[in-house]
């Protein structure tokens, strides 16, 4: 009996697993074709720091240095020296692991500007609801990050770029409670902050020699 059950409860995990599964690629199909609609489910759904961490950020993250890693080691200089990735061989696994943690941590602290700037623009101070859109926004960037075999395939992640800001302008809106007319705004200074930590933060690491 104590193994009937062992098998019915991971019977039941592989269930909830695939059903999670799912839920994930029909957010991904609508958030890209009707994302307004879908930005008025995520408002409203129950979620944690912690699910959107295991169900979004660092599975969706992976794509992009699992791409560069394997591009490194395949399209490298050998391949074409215009063309190729110019990473040293003995770099590219700590490449790999930088651009995964570096891109995480973006993620948190544009969920922080969010929260930090809301009040100014007539939003209530919610972290769970500002992660919920910096992450599920940033989808496109995620998904774009696995054609990074090649530096060329950039530019898709450049497109990527484009949707997602129009992703984080409904989305500050429908689940912020951002101003209405003030969403265009509010990106523009989020990003911007994210940009200036982000040379700041890289400044200092390159000076300490961490990178």
């Amino acid at each position: 009996m104590p193994v009937l059950g062992e098998q019915a409860r991971a019977a039941d995990d592989r269930g909830h697993r695939s059903r999670q599964s799912v839920d994930t690629l029909r957010r991904m199909f609508y958030l890209t074709f009707r994302p307004a609609m879908e930005w008025d489910r995520i408002a409203v759904e129950k979620t944690s720091v912690d699910q959107l961490l295991r169900r979004v950020i660092l599975p969706l993250l992976l794509l992009a240095p699992v791409a560069t890693v394997i591009g490194m080691k395949t399209f490298d200089r050998d391949w074409d020296p215009l063309h190729g990735y110019l990473v040293p061989s003995e770099q590219i696994f700590a490449a790999g692991a930088t651009t995964y943690f570096a891109s995480v941590a973006s993620i948190f602290v544009l969920a922080a500007i969010f929260v930090l700037l809301a009040p100014m623009f007539g939003a209530p101070r919610d972290y769970v609801a500002a992660l919920k859109v910096a992450a599920y926004g940033a989808i496109p960037v995620f998904l774009a990050g696995a054609t990074l075999l090649l530096p060329a395939m950039a530019i898709v992640g450049m497109v990527a770029v484009c949707h997602t800001l129009y992703l984080y302008w409904h989305g500050v809106r429908r689940v912020l409670q951002v101003k209405e007319g003030s969403q265009t705004e509010f990106v523009g200074i989020s990003v911007l902050l994210l940009a200036v930590a982000s040379v700041v933060v890289g400044a200092a690491a390159s000076s300490i020699g961490f990178i």
